[in-house]
């Protein structure tokens, strides 16, 4: 019983954290998923005669794919593409041109990978378990040298078809293989199952499934439908509703190809994401391609201010604009304006402000300071002078007479000590002559 409350709460407790928390930004709904437009960004030719690019992963840096070369012993190919026009260390690279490779290690299907920025790893689902030992396993590959550095064990009844990590909770999700219904769960910080989401076959679009990303509310990933004759689809879940809320299909904009296998995608920028797709072309030559595609994706336009008011915080969309207003109260006046943290020019935006072209969460800080009493001319002179309130001035008059008194005071003490030192030095005078 005592487990059983427990792992309750874990549930609960998981469920509030991702159903609860506030969102920054997030996919705009629904129907973000539907029509996307993808555009091809690279190609290359598949290392392995028979090799097939299974994951990928984005780091700071890297774009990371592991081709698995066949269901046997042999080594796969890892491969760490630019994930940015400069490498980490600043220097101009062409994007996603290819920035080391290693090819030294078994990661058995290598059918999905998440990277955790805390902790600089790769966590990678094998999904086959060709070493009896591996099952239920994941790997840890070190993203700077793509090494092996060890393996984690989730369980003994089922194997890992993919996974991402959700950097806002801490937290990992992955989705089962056959054995245990296809089902999705997320697991803590320390791979420990805190929620179960459920089983999705009867609303599969395929056969089996591909690596999964995860999104704000949303998990979503490329079913299987290989050699269906159906076209490509994605298939989007929602964790607070515990459901499956879309599949659309996608359109890849192919041509002169035969073949194609969409494999797995990763999020490169908020809402931007990149496929990885195998493709056969009709000179028979085996590539792998990535196609990228932004999805209709709020961001949070925070506005702070105090001594006056300003316009409402809110949500926009990706490129759109936001225009921001503001007003001093009564006695107060614009001393500051920060935009996402830069100073602008006050004397431009004394109204307002309009942010342009939006694509990541901004802030607006609108400061307000006491007006200060001005200078004003001082009479005929030419000069000024400062207007002194009357209390104040009227204490600023005692204050002076009390100094004044005070200076009389003490010279009149000091006269008449050198009054009677005169005095007693005369008489002392006086004295002595007498006595002569």
């Amino acid at each position: 019983m005592k487990e059983k409350l427990i792992k309750g709460f874990l549930a609960l407790a998981a469920l509030l954290t991702f159903s609860g928390m506030e969102c920054k930004a997030e996919i705009a709904g629904d129907d973000a998923f539907s029509n996307l437009a993808w555009e091809q960004v690279f190609e290359e030719n598949l290392i392995g005669s028979v090799g097939v690019v299974q994951s990928i992963c984005a780091t700071d840096d890297y774009i990371i794919c592991i081709e698995n070369t066949g269901e046997n012993q042999d080594p796969d190919v890892v491969s760490a593409y630019y994930k940015n026009k400069v490498d980490k260390d600043g220097n101009p690279v062409e994007q996603y041109s290819l920035a080391k490779r290693v090819n030294d290690m078994n990661w058995e299907h290598g059918n999905g990978m998440a990277y955790n920025p805390d902790k600089n790893e790769i966590y990678v689902a094998l999904y086959t378990n060709i070493d009896p030992e591996n099952r239920g396993c994941l790997y840890v590959m070190d993203p700077d040298t793509l090494g092996y550095k060890g393996k984690i064990k989730i369980s003994d009844n089922y194997n890992i078809l993919g996974i991402d990590y959700k950097e806002d909770t801490d937290q990992y999700i992955i989705q089962t293989n056959v054995d245990d219904g296809y089902s999705f769960k997320i697991l803590d910080s320390e791979f420990q199952v805190v929620d179960e989401l459920g089983s999705f076959p009867e609303s599969a679009k395929g056969y089996n499934f591909q690596d999964l990303a995860v999104c704000g509310d949303y998990i979503f990933n490329f079913p299987l439908t290989l050699d269906w004759g159906i076209g490509d689809f994605l298939h989007v879940y929602s964790i607070s509703r515990r459901t499956m809320v879309t599949a659309p299909q996608l359109d890849f904009r192919f041509d002169n190809i035969t073949h194609d296998e969409p494999e797995s995608l990763c999020e490169i920028e908020p809402g931007v994401f990149l496929a990885a797709v195998n493709v056969t072309n009709t000179a028979g030559e085996r590539k792998i391609r990535f196609y990228k595609t932004e999805m209709p994706y709020y961001f949070q336009v925070t506005v702070k201010g105090e001594n006056g008011t300003v316009s409402e915080s809110g949500k926009v969309l990706r490129g759109e604009s936001f225009p921001v207003t503001y007003q001093a109260e009564d006695g107060y006046e614009l001393s500051s304006l920060l935009v996402n943290g830069v100073e602008e020019d006050i004397e431009k935006y004394q109204d307002g402000y309009s942010l342009t072209d939006i694509r990541e969460d901004c802030e607006i800080q609108v400061s307000f300071t006491k007006i200060q009493p001005a200078a004003v001319p001082k009479g005929n002179s030419g000069g000024t002078h400062i207007r002194i309130p009357a209390p104040a001035a009227a204490g600023s008059v005692a204050g002076a007479c009390m100094v004044i008194g005070f200076g009389f005071f003490l010279f009149h003490i000091r006269m008449e000590r050198k009054r009677k030192l005169s005095y007693a030095r005369e008489l002392r005078r006086q004295i002595i002559l007498d006595m002569a």
